[in-house]
């Protein structure tokens, strides 16, 4: 049921990021007197169709992209030579039409990140402290003996500060991290390998290994769970389930997840303020998750931002997520990161749905996300996208009067052909990855 449901949510989250590129384009075309046949959502054979004036809008059966259908646009449209036909226009006004989509998913992608910082931020608090509080066994850091309570410095020579920082880092997927970190004061090196312990084309441990210090601090408790009704409060401190000490969060899951219905209820000493306190609880088993659950959180924080000062931040991150594209794309050239790990429509609707299952920041981070990698490679000068629109007019320009016909039909018969294989190749991806997404989403 969750898993429908995040494909419903999904599917719309999509469609918005999908109407905003379109209107882009839509509404700049109107601008220049450009005649507008046909505005979808969706592609495939119309669901619901009505035209105003000389546009006939569409919600399509296939809700994977959309697009904007103008007069004379396609070298196989009849061209009569009219002056609201787009061939008609000046280069500069097709161009503006063009760039006009991924500018509005920029802009709009800007104006969530700028609404996240504003609503605010919530980060847990262990990502403050750059403290390793776990390797996990036979990882890259394992290898290259990190310890738990090691303080990272610095990784390949950029300053370290918080988790936040070392997951960036990361994520970039590099071959080789330099780490720098102190030990009872003394400061060493490691060269962490990350092709040392990887299995597949996903790295088993994004993260080397490495997890923070995960203080067993209860933030939030879910209404009605088991933890609620046996008064469990936000602020407890879990000392011990079932006679285990705890010291780090990760050992909470385990321990309730392996409960035994018949040894009776669990027991969790609990440190609240000065007082020790003790409880029993028997955990709830969650269909989704398909686990046994209390229904705690970690210890969170929310750091808001004013309407001024959310600027910068929302311009520092969208050009973060830009960067990243160009990154990965290095690597993908380079044979750094598999293609296998390429995502299509139906990866981003399931993640979109699971992000709006999450929380409002969640979902305004993530969709921000979507919207400048619509953007960006949107203008890559692939033909059939924007960005081939705009190499087309560029040849144009330099040429003085555009490609023949011929030419042009055949230059995007090839780029069809490429782009169903490709389209075939991620979504191949996704339906293969889907196990691994619940699984992630299930921690």
């Amino acid at each position: 049921m969750t898993f429908m449901l995040q494909i419903v949510i999904g599917i719309f989250i999509l469609g918005i990021l999908v109407l905003i590129h379109e209107a882009g384009h839509f509404l700049v075309a109107k601008a220049c007197g450009v005649r507008v046949l046909t505005f979808s959502i969706g592609f495939g054979r119309p669901l619901f169709a009505k035209t105003i004036g000389n546009t006939e809008y569409r919600i399509s059966s296939i809700p994977l992209g959309g697009y904007v259908h103008m007069a004379g646009e396609h070298p196989e449209d009849s061209h009569a030579g009219a002056e609201d036909e787009f061939t008609g226009k000046p280069v500069w006004q097709r161009a503006s039409v063009a760039i006009a989509g991924p500018l509005a998913n920029v802009i709009t992608s800007i104006m969530f990140l700028w609404i996240l910082y504003m609503v605010g931020v919530q980060t847990q608090v262990y990502q403050k402290s750059p403290i390793i509080g776990k390797v996990e066994k036979d990882s890259p850091a394992f290898i290259v003996g990190l310890e738990q309570g090691d303080s990272i410095i610095a990784i390949n020579n950029s300053p370290v500060h918080d988790w936040n920082r070392i997951k960036k880092v990361f994520s970039l997927q590099e071959e080789v991290y330099e780490i720098s970190f102190i030990r009872k004061g003394e400061k060493k090196e490691a060269a962490i390998e990350m092709s040392q312990g990887k299995k597949g084309d996903i790295p088993e441990f994004p993260l080397a290994g490495l997890e923070p210090v995960f203080p067993p601090r209860i933030g939030e408790v879910n209404e009605g769970s088991p933890a609620e009704k046996n008064g469990i409060l936000p602020g407890d401190l879990i000392l011990a389930i079932d006679n285990t000490t705890i010291n780090t969060w990760t050992q909470i899951p385990d321990l309730v997840s392996n409960y035994d219905s018949l040894l009776g209820p669990t027991q969790l000493v609990i440190m609240r303020d000065d007082s020790v306190v003790i409880i029993n609880a028997v955990p709830s088993y969650n269909a989704d998750y398909k686990r046994f659950l209390l229904g705690i959180a970690l210890e969170t924080e929310t750091v808001q931002y004013g309407v001024i000062e959310a600027i910068p931040k929302a311009l520092e991150k969208s050009w973060e997520y830009t960067t990243l594209i160009f990154d990965m794309l290095s690597k993908l050239v380079k044979r750094k990161v598999s293609p296998k790990q390429l995502a299509g429509p139906v990866g981003i609707i399931q993640m979109s749905g699971a992000a709006a299952l999450g929380s409002i920041t969640f979902l305004l981070n993530f969709m921000a996300l979507i919207g400048i990698n619509l953007a960006v490679i949107n203008l890559f000068p692939l033909i059939i996208t924007d960005g081939g629109v705009l190499f087309f007019l560029i040849i144009e320009s330099i040429r003085r009067k555009p490609l023949s016909l011929k030419t042009q039909l055949l230059l995007n018969k090839i780029a069809i052909a490429f782009f169903i294989a490709l389209f075939i190749f991620v979504t191949f991806n996704d339906i293969m990855r889907l196990p691994k997404m619940f699984q992630l989403l299930g921690k």
